[in-house]
């Protein structure tokens, strides 16, 4: 029974690193929404059931004024977002995205 565990654990992680790099491949090169050029996704927390998934994003900086934009922004891209999970990933049911803002992101290139 502890290898099941054990297993079930490193699938989920590896899933939940899988759903991350498609989020963050899908925004940066397939959502063209001026509003989600500051976006980037910081972590994604998947649920143990995989129905639901709490994506962490952050603004660059310089772009703290657009929070409430780009909440907006992603609440539209949401459906569009999992369709295309759907068509990346084969997974039994694509998790509901919902969408949590993590702060504003340094500059990059500064460490």
């Amino acid at each position: 029974m502890r290898r099941e565990e054990e297993g079930a654990g490193h699938r989920h992680a590896r899933l939940e690193g899988l759903v991350l790099e498609e989020l963050r491949a899908l925004l940066r090169d397939d959502v063209s929404d001026p509003a989600l050029v500051d976006v980037g996704i910081t972590n994604l927390v998947l649920s143990v059931d995989y129905r639901h998934a709490r994506v962490h994003f952050a603004l660059r900086d310089g772009a703290a004024g657009s929070r409430a934009r780009a909440e907006h922004a992603l609440a539209r891209a949401t459906p569009f977002l999992r369709a295309r999970l759907g068509d990346a990933i084969d997974m039994k049911r694509i998790p509901d995205l919902r969408f949590v803002f993590d702060g504003v992101a340094a500059p990059e290139g500064d460490a």
